[in-house]
């Protein structure tokens, strides 16, 4: 059959997209002021992006996967308030340290199942607390511009612009007080990844077989 430009034009428009978290942080140590000594979030955060035709069918769409990223935001532990809205608006240094924004990795699961999934293996929080973090699936175009600000703390952020497709929260987790924090050993998901060439840090202990 002949191949009809107009519904290949269209056809990310009419699939679904689904974030899950297959992998929840459970706690990090508050850096304060000390952003160089900061340590992130373990085990690291993990979503799987399912995306399904307009008749259900999970599908790859290749093409599409390039403009596709996902964005990270801070909230209380009981996800009603947002927590990073008014270091976005430039008062006062950023509570949400690290890499925010993650890329898609294709990647096999731990049943060997070929995947679509974002990675955030450089995430901090500044201070003691319990926090979600809700995670914002974006398509990009040529025709969307973002802007990336460079904060005196070193932090850079991205200008949410774009279309939303999909959002998400973690569990609540805890960030702890230096002194009181020990990290969680790597996960055998972590391990997985790691042993695929995914971009996550490898110096946190293994887990025991």
């Amino acid at each position: 059959p002949r191949i009809q430009v107009s519904s290949l034009l269209s056809e990310s428009y009419t699939r679904t997209y689904q974030l899950e978290v297959v992998q929840q942080p459970q706690k990090t140590a508050e850096f304060r002021n000390a952003s160089l000594s900061r340590l992130p979030l373990t085990p690291p955060l993990v979503a799987r992006l399912v995306v399904r035709d307009p008749s259900g069918n999970p599908v790859i769409p290749y093409a599409e996967l390039p403009f596709l990223i996902a964005h990270l935001s801070l909230y209380t532990d009981n996800g009603l308030t947002r927590m990073d809205v008014g270091y976005t608006m430039g008062q006062g240094p950023p509570l949400l340290y690290g890499n925010l924004v993650s890329s898609l990795d294709i990647l096999e699961d731990l049943q060997g199942n070929t995947g679509l999934f974002f990675i955030f293996p450089d995430v901090s929080i500044r201070w003691c607390g319990r926090f979600q973090l809700g995670i914002s699936l974006l398509r990009i175009s040529r025709r969307v511009v973002f802007t990336f600000r460079l904060h005196s703390s070193g932090n850079i952020t991205l200008a949410e612009q774009g279309t939303v497709l999909a959002e998400t929260r973690t569990l609540p987790f805890d960030v702890l007080p230096q002194d009181q924090y020990t990290a969680v050993p790597q996960t055998r998901l972590t391990q997985s990844f790691l042993r695929q060439g995914a971009r996550m840090f490898s110096f946190l202990p293994q887990s025991n077989p």
